[in-house]
């Protein structure tokens, strides 16, 4: 099962309003917001949820928000949906959880299912303890009233109380011994044959794991520093030595004479029980994790200083601090997991500000691990700055969620980037990192997509509305790649390096002023484009029109294909105000036509059709 959303209620700077909800994307989901805005909070308090055991911590009272009056408690409500990957569990219905201090219950599609799956063991488990007000396992005080709950638990069937369930049948199997003989062996079978089938249940939910990305394994440590470490982790936070040492399972005692300079037999013996042990517990399960490329960590022992190299397949083997930033990265996440019994699959990593300190290179590749993390059955969400960690690709956008602050000091949370609701004096700041993404040059942003025709539009307006109208119109793009730009003369520049590299492409250019004179005729007088093959307009326009100015007098931009009509009627049926920006414009309208909470008329749907069949014409002349 996978987190569909979370409300984070009244924990930190967010309050208990609709926009405590977070949607979080199948894999991998980007939150960004200008500083102070609350994106760290977001990710803490996705941190404090388990969904398996109590986390008493989760409602420490220092987690309470303290904006306004008023008795308030934090409180998680999740969402789950069920993939293809849950097997028995695959079919289910939506599954809500509402965590709190003192329970946590599910409703929903794993309720039916306990139902279906657990209640046929339950009903026989009563035959034996029979009636409520019966004692049999002769309790006395706490642990008859705490028998009483469970039992009461046990019998519900119109929700589960997912921590008290879990200790009902734990409770149950503890005390089976003193229920009468006779009826001994039987309860035994039944209550071991129901705590395997919730055990199932229970490892099908997702856990939630927040990575500290300052914590690494360094490539080496001198005597002095694993001594000091393994006796006092705190006194080195940043470092993974202590957590790698916990993973591998040797005692702290044996790992330090091990790395004390000296080679006796003791020292011997333990080095080779530790390389063993590596190879066991990290190097066999980290091929798994890491598909990059296999790879296998090797611990050397010389004159005191303990150093970590990392071999190839090909049997090259390199120090770690050698190693590229993506593999340091993905190794350095594995130790932290596991040592925290974090599992391989079904987790929601949390990452706040990653390749903060990393250069453009290795933080778009970043991006790439996020998403090998995503296809192993795991989520990502992470929050940034930084444009070259966000994916705008593919439309990408639409995995980016927005978090802004009022004046209050109450955190917002919104689905996409450009809701209408996002103060216009936040605007700005939070949208940067998207501005700056679609702005930069297309080596930084997209790279060139050489299997594809690419479609090189002005700006982001023109990018929504065209992928929108693609799917809403069942037009096929997988051959097709649109390409924001940030204005006509930064979409010359884009398609002077696809031309460079030999990429298939088209310009898109606004009839309008702009569009033409630093767009279409900019290319067709002084770099010998060819018009309707390498660039084209947003409407069907001759040649003898663009002499004439015609543009001067009857433009069009994207959204009169839209046209006025339409958006004048949203924005009447929305309350929305006619100064709003074109692009936060476009993904207004864009979101409620994929919702289905607009219908587009069929002019403007005949309007993008023609659009696109001529675009898709002018490559096969």
């Amino acid at each position: 099962m996978y987190v569909h959303s979370v409300k984070l209620i009244n924990f930190k700077s967010i309050g208990d309003y609709p926009e405590a909800e977070i949607v979080l994307e199948p894999k991998v989901t980007a939150i960004i917001g200008k500083n102070e805005s609350g994106k760290s909070n977001v990710l803490k308090g996705l941190s404090y949820i388990n969904l398996a055991i109590r986390n008493n911590n989760a409602f420490n009272t220092t987690l309470v928000n303290r904006n306004g009056s008023g008795k308030k408690e934090v409180s998680y409500i999740v969402t789950l949906k069920a993939s293809k990957e849950d097997g028995a569990l695959r079919s289910l219905n939506d599954t809500t959880i509402a965590v709190k201090k003192d329970s946590c219950i599910a409703t929903g599609g794993i309720v039916a299912h306990v139902q279906q799956e657990l209640q046929p063991d339950i009903n026989s488990l009563f035959e034996i303890l029979e009636s409520k007000s019966k004692n049999p396992f002769q309790l006395r005080n706490q642990e008859w009233q705490n028998y009483q709950t469970y039992y009461d638990e046990l019998n519900t069937k119109d929700k589960v109380n997912i921590f008290r369930r879990t200790g009902a049948l734990n409770f149950i199997q503890q005390n089976a011994h003193r229920i009468a003989q006779e009826k001994q062996e039987r309860l035994e079978n039944i209550i071991e044959r129901c705590r395997e089938k919730w055990l199932k249940v229970v490892e099908a939910l997702p856990v939630f794991y927040y990575r500290n990305v300052d914590k690494q394994l360094r490539a080496q440590y001198n005597f002095d520093d694993v001594q000091k470490e393994l006796n006092n982790p705190q006194s080195s936070p940043n470092s993974l030595l202590s957590d790698f040492v916990k993973l591998i399972e040797v005692p702290k005692e044996d790992f330090i004479i091990a790395a004390r300079s000296g080679s006796d037999a003791r020292q011997m013996t333990i080095r080779k029980r530790i390389n063993n042990l590596i190879n066991e517990k990290i190097n066999v399960p980290f091929r798994e994790f890491y598909q990059t490329e296999s790879l296998t960590l090797e611990l050397d022992f010389n004159a005191g200083v303990v150093s970590f190299a990392a071999q190839s397949e090909n049997g090259e083997a390199f120090m770690l601090s050698e190693r590229s930033n993506g593999l340091k990265w993905y190794l350095n996440t594995f130790i932290d997991a596991r040592a925290n019994n974090i599992p391989q699959k079904n987790v929601v990593y949390l990452f706040d500000e990653p390749g903060t300190s990393l250069h453009v290179n290795a933080q778009r590749e970043l991006i790439k691990l996020f998403h090998n993390l995503s296809e192993q059955g795991n989520q990502v969400v992470y929050a940034t700055h930084s444009p070259y960690m966000l994916n705008t690709e593919n439309d990408g956008i639409h995995r980016i969620r927005a978090v802004t602050k009022d004046k209050e000091g109450y955190t917002y949370i919104y689905k996409t980037a450009y809701d209408s609701r996002i103060a216009s004096e936040a605007q700005q700041d939070t949208l940067a990192p998207i501005i700056n993404a679609i702005g930069m040059n297309l080596n930084d942003t997209f790279g060139p997509a050489a299997n594809k025709i690419n479609i090189v539009t002005e700006g982001i307006s023109d990018y929504i509305y065209l992928y929108t109208m693609a799917r809403l119109l069942d037009i096929d793009m997988n051959e097709y790649a649109i390409i924001p730009a940030a204005g006509a003369s930064n979409c010359v520049n884009i398609c002077s390096i696809l031309h460079g590299w030999g990429c298939k492409y088209i310009a898109l250019f606004d009839y309008d002023t702009a569009g033409v004179k630093t767009g279409g005729e900019y290319l067709r007088k002084k770099m010998m484009f060819e018009f309707e093959k390498q660039y084209c307009y947003i409407i069907d326009i001759s040649q003898c029109e663009v002499d004439e100015k015609t543009y001067q007098t009857s433009p069009c931009v994207i959204e009169d294909l839209i046209t006025k009509k339409e958006i004048d009627s949203f924005c009447d049926k929305n309350n929305i105000s006619s100064e709003t920006g074109k692009s936060l414009m476009a993904k207004i309208i864009c979101n409620a036509v994929e919702s289905g909470e607009y219908q587009l008329g069929e002019e403007c749907k005949d309007n993008f059709q023609k659009l696109f069949n001529r675009i898709f014409s002018y490559f096969e002349k």
